[in-house]
This record gives C-alpha cells, sequence and structure tokens, in this order.
C-alpha cells in the first residue's frame, strides 16, 4: 500500500519517539501501556445484500437500534496484560441493573469520553494496574482525543510519573 509521504514521516517521527522514550528511561514491559477508545454500535446494519439484479428497493432488516451506540476505552500493556475495558453509556444516570464484572461502566450524556472521565480512567484503570506501587517510571500510549492536550490534562499525566505519547490523528 502506498501511503502519503506525509503520514508516513509522521508516523515515522511518532516511532522514533515512542523508542526514543522506552530506550531512555528503561521501562518495564508491564509499565508501557497503550489505550484508544472507539465507538461500539448496538445494532450495525449489513453493507452486503443479497437480491436479484433489478429489484427495485431492499429491504434491510434490524433492530432498530443503530443509532445507539456506546463508547469503550480499551487498553493493554506492553506484557500482553489487557486492563478492564472502561464503558460509557450515553446516559445521564447508571442503569439499576446488575452489571458484569470486570469493566467498570460510566454514563454521560453524548456517550463519548470527556476529560472528566478520561481522569476517572487514569485513576480507576491505569493507576489500579498490576505493579503500579512497584514501579516510578511509566509510559502510556493514547490515541488522540482533544481532551489530552489541555493543561489540567497534562498536569495531571505528570503528577503519577508517566511518559505520554499521543498517537498523531488519522493513525490509530
Amino acid at each position: 500500500q502506498n501511503l502519503p509521504s506525509d503520514f508516513t514521516k509522521k508516523f515515522i517521527a511518532f516511532q522514533q519517539y515512542v523508542i526514543g522514550l522506552h530506550k531512555g528511561h528503561d521501562y518495564l514491559l508491564s509499565q508501557m501501556g497503550n489505550a484508544d477508545e472507539t465507538p461500539v454500535s448496538f445494532d450495525e446494519p449489513s453493507n452486503n445484500v443479497i437480491e436479484e439484479i433489478g429489484t427495485k428497493s431492499v429491504i434491510i432488516k434490524t433492530l432498530g437500534n443503530e443509532k445507539m451506540c456506546i463508547t469503550v476505552m480499551l487498553a493493554v500493556l506492553a506484557d500482553g496484560i489487557k486492563l478492564p475495558p472502561y464503558v460509557i453509556l450515553k446516559r445521564k444516570t447508571m442503569l439499576k441493573d446488575q452489571l458484569p464484572t470486570g469493566i467498570i461502566v460510566r454514563c454521560q450524556n453524548q456517550g463519548w469520553m470527556s476529560t472528566d472521565l478520561m481522569k476517572d480512567w487514569l485513576n480507576i484503570v491505569w493507576n489500579r494496574r498490576p505493579g503500579v506501587l512497584v514501579c516510578k517510571r511509566r509510559m502510556l500510549v493514547l490515541g488522540i482525543f482533544k481532551g489530552y492536550p489541555a493543561p489540567a490534562m497534562k498536569t495531571i499525566i505528570r503528577e503519577m510519573n508517566v511518559a505520554l505519547a499521543v498517537v498523531p490523528g488519522g493513525m490509530s
């Protein structure tokens, strides 16, 4: 696949930055993490339809939930340990139903990651991973999110003694 030269330059610069961080601080694999958020749809109609050629209209059956979506923040450590999924529901209040164990669920009006929820994720998921109390140096690679460059967010991450590497837009 031929990639645009500016994309390749950005990718190589980001890769060199992350490798330089790792070499310069000799992070343990258990203290290097990669996290990104992704939308998950409840009902995604297929793009493929089997119908006879010339048919005037094609009915696509759905459950009616194609606009319902949640956001999930997934993270993995370089040693292969997966951190608990952080699920963001598009709601004002938490569900009263019993939720599955092993996941963290939060609510937000729009159903996506906010600066406050990112702070919560850092405290609830990132700061409670295995070995966090033993090691001082940490590195976290995050997909692009408009709240990461905010001064308050940078301060919180710096106070946690975390080197942050944000994947440039369009590369996650």
